[in-house]
């Protein structure tokens, strides 16, 4: 059983791979390719969670089907092809690692290291960010979509994975629901408000991943009660440092 569940764990970030690199000769199957990995994502999950469909297994899918789906949308606005191949394999090693982590907690709890899935799920949940704004922006500039439209997306999908990263740090969300819908609020006004800047669709989202860092982590200590001014200023200052780094060597025209 276990060399089988290193098999099925690895097939995950091959067929992510593979599927990627077709996208480019069968652009017309983009979506059989799409629903191929979608449910091979969604059958991996279930199977290292024993087959059992409930709360923990969606819960725990949330965070993986919406970072393929983020990934996924942010590689079709890459047009150079190093950093192409390079995201689908970052994306393929993230996903791997990250059920590396469901199969050490649903089946091997001794070696599970607590707080794993916590520190994942941060670092995953602003690179879905930053790839979702960073597409919602290139849609915005380069395709002309409906504004509406990203809205919604972004409030769907933000609004979820806002509320895996609370659950995950076992805040329940009845105490979490107000922070989350802030969140989307703050989230929604920033898109408006970034998208008039005259710099690049990449800057305008990492503009947007720093805002929804700093609102996270400090939701996150005031929901478990561990919020200080030590900590306000440890995130103000990072947010500050790296907004400042980004904007002042970014072209604006």
């Amino acid at each position: 059983m276990h060399i089988l569940r290193r098999i099925i764990l690895l097939l995950v970030p091959a067929l992510w791979i593979l599927g990627m690199e077709m996208l480019k000769n069968f652009q017309d199957y983009w979506w059989i390719i799409c629903l191929v990995i979608f449910l091979q994502l969604i059958l991996t999950i279930w199977y290292l969670g024993k087959f059992k469909f409930n709360k923990i297994f969606v819960n725990l899918a949330i965070l993986p089907a919406l970072f393929a789906f983020c990934s996924f949308v942010f590689i079709l606005f890459l047009i150079d092809s190093l950093v192409f191949h390079l995201v689908i394999i970052l994306s393929a090693i993230i996903l791997y690692l990250l059920l590396k982590q469901y199969n050490l907690y649903f089946n091997f709890p001794f070696k599970y290291q607590p707080y794993s899935l916590e520190s994942l799920s941060l670092y995953l949940s602003l690179i879905s960010a930053y790839f979702l704004f960073s597409s919602c922006f290139g849609s915005l500039i380069l395709l002309q979509l409906n504004f509406w439209l990203l809205l919604g997306i972004i409030v769907f999908v933000m609004g979820l994975i806002t509320y895996q990263f609370f659950w995950i740090h076992k805040i329940n969300f009845s105490r979490s629901w107000l922070f989350v819908a802030i969140i989307l609020i703050v989230l929604v006004e920033s898109f408006v408000a970034v998208s008039f800047f005259p710099t690049s669709y990449y800057v305008n989202g990492f503009v947007l991943t720093t805002f929804y860092y700093l609102m996270l982590g400090l939701s996150k200590y005031s929901l478990s009660h561990g919020l200080t001014k030590k900590r306000v200023a440890s995130y103000l200052i990072v947010s500050g440092i790296c907004l400042a780094a980004v904007l002042f060597t970014a072209q604006w025209s």
